[in-house]
């Protein structure tokens, strides 16, 4: 049976994991449209409100802004996007994280990717 101190040690280690976000899910990004004159994405699993999404295309140089409508982020586009696509984040507190190439070209409607991401 373990002793008080080292359950007492666990319980810290515990706390200081979860405190410095060690424990936080992943995000991921739910496509919810990818057609020629939109492209709809939705962020999952951060602990904090994202403020910003902005997203770059193959090939480009430049993230693009992104709009908040309810639970989506969309963009119209006057082409179909070009994979693999990168996400910028940026969180309401502040703070910024980008993942490159996290849509994959072939990507389509109703897919989730996982990213490296937390907040």
């Amino acid at each position: 049976m373990a002793s008080s101190s080292s359950m007492a040690l666990m319980a810290f280690v515990v706390l200081a994991l979860m405190a410095s976000g060690a424990w936080c899910a992943s995000i991921s990004f739910a496509v919810k449209s990818y057609e020629a004159d939109k492209f709809e994405l939705a962020v999952k699993n951060s602990a904090k409100e994202i403020s910003e999404v902005d997203i770059k295309e193959k090939g480009s140089n430049d993230f693009q802004p992104m709009e908040k409508s309810g639970d989506v982020w969309c963009i119209k586009t006057s082409q179909k996007l070009k994979g693999p696509i990168s996400v910028r984040l940026t969180c309401a507190g502040g703070g910024k994280r980008v993942q490159d190439d996290v849509i994959p070209e072939a990507a389509k409607a109703g897919s989730s990717y996982e990213s490296t991401l937390s907040f």
